[in-house]
């Protein structure tokens, strides 16, 4: 089989381009792949971090062909040609945020018109923004309609991709893990010196962007608790903030917490993720809202425990007491309870022997079994084409 795939890679930032470089990877071990990546992303305007290039030494090779531009429609074409020319069974989309939308509509449009026989897949990272925007869902629709199948990584999110599209094929994949970013060069000792950290104290780690639905501020108001029950607890604040940080630096110096907070507010190059999360013992994911979660699968990666929330498709990948905890979204008495708790086990190589046998089933050649289904025709649905 024949497959395109369009997305982001390095230099751009972002967890898509760390989920295509690895799934483009999968697929060449079974299939020709034609891999056509972004030459810009969109306007710096648009983007709410710092910059959208990505500095790390430290990346995933991925062969690709740059030509689609956010700003440019004749690149939209072009990129449909392309997929025309290679001949492929299939095409298949990175969607993530709906200002997408008129452009995979556009490129979708011209693969209809040059390569009609070409099953085009969305692989949906997020169905609609978390902080939604008043024509998202508009606009998600529109750019759906596009789509012969959805791919999805949660139970939520299927049910959202069918509100949008119903009757659609919409196929449900667990997001593999993130294996990349061990690579086995930071054991706690090491890590902690170099971050300065007891290699007594209790750690955990809330790391990515800091953005209101990821719940931060219900972190912050669990200290207190916290720092009554855990001896030696530090909290490892890790990611760029995408909202105010004075409101949090002070609410926690009114706690009195500052020397038991240590915020790094930058993106994290590549290479430096593992001294992070080889100095915590536990993540925490205190969301609000989500669908499916990157920074779990890296926990995962270096086989820490979590403590997050039930919402969206966290239940769906959390066994609760073996690989983490849940607890309700928005309330800091029980994040604070289930942290305690963990630590109050003392049973670190107990949950990391868990989330190493409970993670095969998040492999990428399991998503890429899902991918083939579905180009296939093997799912059950409409099957090509979509009506543009």
């Amino acid at each position: 089989m024949r497959v395109a795939v369009l997305g982001p890679t390095y230099p751009f930032r972002g967890a898509t381009g760390h989920y295509v470089a690895p799934m483009v990877e999968h697929l060449k071990k079974r299939h020709e792949v034609l891999f056509i990546s972004y030459t810009r992303q969109y306007p710096d305007f648009l983007y709410p971090g710092r910059t959208q290039k990505d500095d790390s030494r430290f990346y995933q090779p991925t062969e690709s062909v740059p030509a689609f531009s956010f700003l440019n429609p004749l690149s939209w074409r072009r990129s449909a040609r392309m997929v025309a020319e290679f001949g492929a069974d299939a095409v298949v989309l990175q969607w993530v945020y709906s200002q997408m939308a008129l452009q995979f509509r556009g490129f979708t449009h011209w693969v209809r018109k040059y390569s009609p026989r070409t099953m085009v897949i969305f692989v949906c990272h997020n169905v609609v923004p978390h902080e939604h925007r008043f024509m998202d869902r508009a606009l998600t629709r529109a750019a759906f309609h596009g789509a012969d199948a959805l791919i999805v990584h949660d139970e939520s999110s299927r049910k959202a991709a069918l509100g949008l599209r119903p009757g659609a094929e919409v196929r449900r994949a667990d997001l593999p893990t993130f294996e990349f970013f061990n690579r086995g060069d930071y054991d706690r000792e090491k890590a902690r010196r170099e971050l300065g950290l007891d290699e007594r104290a209790r750690v955990a780690l809330y790391f990515g962007h800091v953005r209101p639905y990821k719940g931060l501020s219900h972190l912050v108001e669990a200290l207190p608790a916290l720092l009554e029950t855990v001896d030696g607890f530090h909290l490892l604040v890790v990611g760029e903030f995408w909202e105010d940080r004075r409101g949090y630096e002070e609410r926690i110096e009114a706690l009195g917490m500052r020397d038991r907070v240590t915020i790094v507010d930058r993106y994290v190059r590549n290479e430096e993720v593992g001294r992070y999360f080889g100095a915590a013992d536990l993540v925490v994911l205190p969301y609000v809202t989500a669908s499916a979660s990157g920074i779990l699968q890296i926990a995962y990666a270096f086989s820490k425990p979590v403590v997050t929330t039930r919402v969206g498709g966290l239940p769906e990948v959390v066994e609760e007491g073996r690989t983490g905890f849940l607890v309700p979204p928005g309330d800091p008495s029980a994040l604070a309870d289930a942290i305690a708790g963990f630590f109050a086990r003392d049973d670190a190589a107990g949950f990391a022997a868990a989330i190493e046998r409970y993670r095969e089933r998040f492999s990428w050649d399991a998503l890429v079994d899902v991918l083939e289904e579905v180009a296939s025709g093997d799912a059950k649905g409409p099957g090509p084409h979509a009506t543009f």
